[in-house]
């Protein structure tokens, strides 16, 4: 679907995505690019191979730059965000100590709100994981899970996996106290 240039929202405006290689920000990548905005993608490595496929996104020759960063770089995230009218922050920290996950993802993702403050950006969008919400064996199946729902974090430490939907938890929380 190509985007029609009558009906592009985004024009003229930049956004920043963190992790924008991950499955969900490479599509966030792709309607952002095919509404018209310019788009700041970060990244570990944006010379990966595995990111290549950004590259060749119908609008990415002319909107889209991939920028180094790292969560846990302050510097780095502020210098993507800088001049950004709104970020969506994917990214995720990655390690093959799964207990060393946490502590970074939170404060990545302080840092990330902390640099949009910084720079006055209009909007910031936190994506996270229905393991965020879902992880609750004393809600019913039918209950509507929203902004006010959390998982129960010792479910979740009992739960093979857990770390990941743990981090995803405690980053999300961190973004609520952070906004209060």
């Amino acid at each position: 679907m190509h985007a029609d240039s009558s009906s592009v929202s985004g024009h003229g405006q930049t956004v920043c995505v963190t992790g924008a290689g991950g499955f969900i920000a490479s599509w966030i990548v792709k309607l952002l690019l095919e509404r018209g905005y310019i788009v700041r993608g970060t990244l570990r490595n944006p010379d990966d191979p595995k990111n290549a496929h950004l590259r060749e996104l119908e609008g990415a020759q002319d909107r889209l730059t991939l920028r180094k960063a790292d969560l846990l770089d302050f510097e780095s995230l502020k210098e993507a965000i800088n001049g950004c009218d709104g970020v969506f922050h994917t990214a995720s920290p990655v390690t093959d100590d799964p207990e060393q996950m946490i502590e970074p993802a939170v404060n990545g993702t302080k840092n990330v709100i902390v640099a949009a403050a910084e720079a006055k950006v209009k909007r910031v969008v936190f994506t996270s994981s229905i393991g965020t919400v879902y992880m609750n064996p004393t809600r019913g199946p039918a209950v509507m899970v929203d902004e006010s729902c959390w998982s129960n974090l010792e479910y979740c430490k009992n739960t093979k996996g857990f770390y990941r939907k743990l981090e995803k938890v405690k980053s999300a929380k961190k973004v609520c106290e952070i906004l209060k």
